[in-house]
């Protein structure tokens, strides 16, 4: 086993057994079992280990990627990277802003998507507007969205 698939051997059985929020947290311990690393190197080992960033409450750590992204998932990751500029829970819908023209995209990409919890989306030319049944059901709604964001669109 080369040095590098020693490393993402240890990556992953650090992951799996420990909450990690930062490339820090996880180049600490690292080097707590004497592998040293740097910022960039252990970044393209997290892409390229396709390791995710999920969110509990007010933080997200990271997760060992077991299923692969679908092509309408990474879609939406990318048109929320690029071109979100609000997404928040009202009542029992979800409004989402976007960049001029783009609303009805990220509709189509959302109705692609098939959520459970979303009735209807009705988009305009930069505010797609996602219906539920509830304000419950547009709370996880929500939540299932906010993973598609990037971890600094909502401060984290």
């Amino acid at each position: 086993m080369n040095k590098s698939e020693h490393r993402h051997q240890l990556i992953r059985a650090l992951v799996s057994k420990n909450k990690i929020h930062t490339q820090a947290e996880l180049q600490a311990l690292l080097a707590e079992n004497d592998i040293q690393v740097t910022q960039a190197t252990l970044s393209r080992d997290i892409k390229t280990m396709n390791l995710s960033k999920v969110r509990e409450e007010d933080n997200s750590y990271y997760v060992l990627n077991t299923g692969s992204i679908s092509k309408w998932e990474k879609r939406l990751e990318n048109y929320m990277e690029d071109a979100l500029v609000m997404l928040r829970p009202v009542q029992h819908q979800i409004i989402l802003k976007t960049l001029p023209g783009l609303a009805q995209s990220f509709g189509s990409v959302i109705d692609s998507l098939d959520f459970p919890d979303v009735i209807a989306t009705l988009c305009g030319d930069d505010v797609c507007m996602i219906i539920c049944e509830d304000a419950t059901k547009a709370q996880a709604c929500f939540e299932s969205l906010k993973k598609y964001a990037p971890p600094f669109f909502f401060g984290e």
